[in-house]
């Protein structure tokens, strides 16, 4: 099947219902023994490192729990570098760089601009920045993590599609990333902010947030920015837990002009949760 084909098929299937039948199937509770060959054969698909896991007494009551597992202390080292940024997730890097004015590479050829992203005045500060573009695959750690230390100035949840972010869509549909749905986490340093943008796809049941309340994906959605008041906006350190794919997807990272700049990484390079990917640089 080629790729047009493949695109037009999931222009027209209704992803977002999908999607929800998917979350609530994982939500059920299912016999430890049917579990366990489930996990095993998951396991053996998607190459997840079971000993990095932190297994619950009882093992994982459904699926969502495997999928949203947490990892043992101590398995990821977070960089320790004062000006060090670190990757939010364990995935794969498949562009970074600097903004053109308000453009982001979604691939090669393929571009979309920040403001479509975050329709919001936010997307002002990111003008001339610089990105980075984070997928997960199936069988990784699906948990997020702060790449700075700050205060979470606000969050943006966006309703949208739920395209898969597979390759041949990345490629082949124009903006992706800015018309699936979407929860973005603000963050302020002292050099400057930062936006930490989860996109929704296919069969990722939905995205939370872990300082707050906030889900996507569900039945009644919909927009809502929202910013803490002065003196009331979480203190965050890198490394830290910010939120939660229930499965797995693409996370986007946005920092200010001039704010940092990355280490010689390379399109298609795996990192993993607290790795160093970046610096602040001297403003």
């Amino acid at each position: 099947m080629n790729d047009n084909l493949k695109i037009f098929l999931f222009r027209v299937i209704p992803k977002s219902l999908i999607s929800r039948i998917f979350g609530i199937i994982a939500l059920i509770p299912l016999p430890a023994f049917l579990m366990d060959r489930i996990i095993r054969w998951y396991i053996k698909k998607y190459g997840v490192n079971k000993e990095e896991a932190l297994i619950p007494a009882k093992g994982f009551k459904n699926l969502n729990r495997f999928f949203t597992r947490e990892l043992k202390d101590g398995v990821r080292k977070i960089s320790r570098g004062k000006n060090d940024i670190v990757a939010t997730t364990d995935s794969r890097v498949d562009q970074f760089g600097k903004l053109k004015k308000d453009t982001i590479i979604q691939a090669k050829g393929v571009d979309y601009s920040v403001r479509d992203l975050i329709p919001s005045a936010m997307a002002e500060k990111f003008i001339d920045g610089h990105f980075i573009t984070l997928y997960l695959s199936p069988g990784d750690y699906h948990r997020i993590h702060a790449p700075v230390t700050g205060r979470i100035t606000g969050f943006f949840s966006i309703p949208g599609k739920l395209f898969t972010v597979q390759e041949f869509m990345v490629r082949g549909l124009k903006g992706l990333f800015a018309v699936n749905e979407r929860l973005i986490t603000y963050i302020s340093t002292k050099k400057g902010d930062a936006a930490v943008c989860k996109i929704g796809a296919m069969n990722v049941g939905k995205i939370s947030l872990s300082y707050d309340r906030a889900v996507t994906n569900r039945f009644f959605r919909r927009r809502r920015e929202f910013f803490y008041e002065a003196g009331k906006a979480p203190s965050v350190k890198k490394g830290d837990e910010i939120g939660i794919f229930n499965l797995g997807s693409t996370v986007i990272i946005l920092f200010e002009k001039g704010m940092i700049r990355f280490d010689r990484l390379r399109a298609g390079q795996k990192v993993k949760v607290g790795e160093k990917i970046g610096e602040f640089t001297a403003r």
